[in-house]
């Protein structure tokens, strides 16, 4: 029986490819995207919390994932950043929770950049509590790649809180880390990060990432293959934040 998977930011980079590897596997993949296009089903404007629940209202249940594939860079502002890699997952997770079938998986797009958040655990805590103005006017004081790293830091700290609350639902949740990939967004990233410190990334894992193989990693924990893969962040960066460890040539 094919499984219907939503995924958001399935018009572009990893949503795309996600989308495709789904519907080639024989499941129905049901794109949300905030421009119209190949793999968006739905347009949904993620910075919109009304639009969030008027196209939940839309998806019929039930469904057997929940990809939250969607990100902005940041080179964004800082509101959006937080809105679209923070409130949206945490706001459509909930929202779509009852139509989340037994043994249902999700899995949300975080970054390998998140290592670098200097937030405490019990800091992240804190702010996952905030309501999305606070935490934005808490963050007034971060430039756009510090507000993003956050960002990532607590939708990493979000799934890990939320392996507890899903396992009564018996749902697993688990987040994968992508390093630098090869999607339309690389040259924000590059703006944001710094064209050096994107390039030494692929000096060190030998290259990029392409958007095929992180989303064929997002597949796998969606998959019933997965099944005892719950609360885990998977990095996906070609050996990047290990080979960082040790002995490295071509700079950090």
């Amino acid at each position: 029986m094919s499984r219907r998977i939503v995924i958001t930011g399935a018009a572009s980079g990893i949503g795309l490819a996600l989308y495709r590897q789904v519907k080639a596997a024989g499941d129905i993949p049901i794109g949300l995207d905030r421009q119209q296009g190949e793999g968006c089903d739905l347009v949904c404007d993620l910075t919109d919390a009304a639009a969030i629940a008027a196209t939940v209202e839309k998806l019929d249940a039930p469904l057997a994932g929940l990809a939250l594939v969607a990100g902005v860079p940041g080179t964004a502002p800082i509101a959006t950043i937080l809105a679209v890699n923070i409130h949206a997952p945490r706001l459509l997770t909930e929202a779509l929770l009852p139509k989340l079938r037994k043994g249902a998986a999700i899995v949300a797009v975080s970054s390998i950049t998140a290592l670098r958040c200097d937030a405490s655990a019990e800091e992240l805590d804190r702010m996952l509590s905030f309501a999305p103005d606070q935490l934005a006017a808490a963050c007034q004081n971060r430039d756009g790649k510090a507000a993003y790293e956050l960002s990532k830091a607590l939708l990493n700290r979000w799934a890990t809180l939320q392996t507890f609350e899903l396992s009564d639902k018996h749902i697993r949740i688990n987040t994968v880390s992508p390093g630098p990939v090869e999607t339309p967004i690389l040259a924000d990233f590059e703006a944001s990060i710094g064209t050096e410190k994107i390039a030494a990334a692929a000096r060190i894992a030998g290259r990029h990432g392409r958007p095929d193989e992180i989303a064929a990693s997002v597949a796998f924990l969606l998959s019933d293959a997965a099944s005892w893969v719950n609360g885990t962040d998977l990095k996906v960066d070609g050996g990047y934040h290990a080979k960082r460890l040790g002995p490295v040539r071509g700079g950090d």
